[in-house]
């Protein structure tokens, strides 16, 4: 099976995007309990304290830049190539929070 130079483009710019989109969970959690500690109050309970936490805004951008990698896949490559590379942004989390709990837990 031989691939076109847009196929190959598409499946890259799903897979990076799924990158992105993995990891910009974890980041926007990371500042999620950032403002909390902060401010008192959780963004569950009504807090927007994490409106004003960098680090939250930072994985927003990365969620962002990530649809729109996703976004512009689907030009180059179709929908039976790119969508289940979407699944792979579940995998990268899970990967990067073992990663991070690890090296957090290994610390203390």
């Amino acid at each position: 099976m031989v691939f076109s130079k847009d196929n190959m483009t598409g499946i890259i710019l799903a897979l990076l995007s799924s990158v992105f989109i993995g990891t910009s969970f974890i980041i926007k959690k990371k500042g999620l309990r950032r403002a909390a500690v902060v401010s008192g109050v959780r963004a569950g309970v009504g807090g927007y304290s994490y409106l004003l936490e960098p680090l939250w805004w930072i994985g927003m951008i990365t969620m962002i830049v990530g649809e729109i990698a996703n976004f512009v896949a689907y030009a180059f490559a179709p929908a039976v190539l790119v969508t289940p590379l979407g699944a792979l942004s579940i995998i990268v989390r899970c990967v990067i929070l073992v990663i991070v709990y690890i090296i957090v837990y290994d610390k203390s």
